[in-house]
């Protein structure tokens, strides 16, 4: 994984399989052939294979952003530390057996000790954070948008840890982020404490996923990717437990529509998201594949202007866009 892509090792963004020579994923997806001279090996597929790409493209960017719409719908019912820690016991047990389908071997000493530092803070900060941030009035599409940050948040915070040089591309891309994020809150300006309260918490959610890439990529290369992640998920549900039983009192309002919510959230966006995202990485590289994420913000933003009425207002679109120009550009400018 490098540091100036988005997908990181957890649940929700699993890290890219080991490169190989120039960039893309080391071998071939079975059953594709090699690239001849002079050709791309991640275009050396059929050209009939195009649209269906194209259809895993979709859905993985569809993925992505229904997560934030799941998540504000799920706390119609639940708690955010309790909704939180539901989705992921249910994630990790999940990928626990299908881990042991696969018979991948779990991460013992002091690999364990750091995959589960990693999942804490990817898994656990970050959806509890967001959880409680949307729960105190924070949109779903503003929620998308500071966490699209953190690429650029996560380089930051490799500097000092790993480091790693911060590119003029890199810094101008984050100014322009940050003014996408301000327009977009502008376009909603409200003062109350519960709302700014909301926003920081988003703000520690971003902190918790940025500073867990940079500890995921300096500790846990050795992870598998099936057994690791389903550590990192149950490591992120014993830590939202305790909020969750002490703070919130396992506050679930049980209702017919809570469980389909819950178990998109576990099911679709913490395990179908992550096949999708490794069946993409195997067959693009993370370069390509990255640059699908900044799409997320966007797609969340209309995602919620239908299914929840949220509004999406001209600034927020301005926003938007600028955020994820910024991206765009502290990922491609070096």
């Amino acid at each position: 994984m490098t540091m100036q892509t988005p997908p990181v090792e957890s649940a929700e963004c699993p890290a890219a399989p080991a490169e190989g020579p120039g960039g893309g994923p080391a071998g071939h997806p079975a059953g594709s052939r090699g690239a001849g001279p002079g050709e791309d090996p991640h275009t050396a597929a059929a050209p009939r294979g195009k649209g269906a790409d194209l259809a895993l493209r979709v859905a993985l960017v569809a993925v992505w952003s229904s997560g934030f719409v799941s998540g504000k719908l799920g706390l119609r019912h639940a708690a955010p530390y309790t909704f939180a820690a539901l989705r992921f016991a249910i994630a990790g047990l999940v990928l626990l057996a299908i881990a042991g389908i696969r018979r991948e071997r779990l991460p013992r000493g002091r690999l364990l000790l750091h995959v589960a530092v990693a999942g804490v803070l990817v898994q656990g900060v970050q959806f509890s954070s967001i959880y409680v941030g949307m729960e105190l009035g924070v949109s779903s599409g503003l929620a998308a948008l500071v966490i699209a940050l953190y690429p650029l948040t996560a380089s930051l915070l490799a500097v000092p840890l790993l480091g790693e040089r911060v590119s003029r591309g890199q810094c101008l891309g984050l100014v322009l982020g940050l003014g996408g994020v301000v327009l977009a809150v502008a376009d909603r300006i409200d003062l109350s404490g519960s709302y700014l309260l909301g926003l920081g918490f988003l703000l520690l959610g971003l902190l918790g996923i940025s500073y867990g890439t940079v500890h995921q990529k300096r500790h846990c290369g050795r992870m598998e990717p099936v057994s690791g992640n389903a550590v990192q998920l149950l490591a992120a549900a014993v830590a939202v437990l305790v909020p969750a039983l002490l703070v919130e009192g396992w506050d679930v309002r049980s209702a017919a529509t809570f469980w389909p919510v819950l178990l998109w959230t576990a099911l679709i966006n913490s395990i179908v998201g992550v096949g999708l995202l490794y069946h993409l990485l195997q067959r693009h590289g993370t370069g390509q594949v990255s640059s699908l994420f900044y799409l997320v913000p966007m797609c969340t933003a209309v995602l919620a202007a239908l299914l929840l009425d949220q509004p999406l207002g001209a600034l927020t679109v301005g926003g938007l866009v600028l955020a994820t120009a910024g991206t765009f550009l502290a990922n491609r400018v070096r």
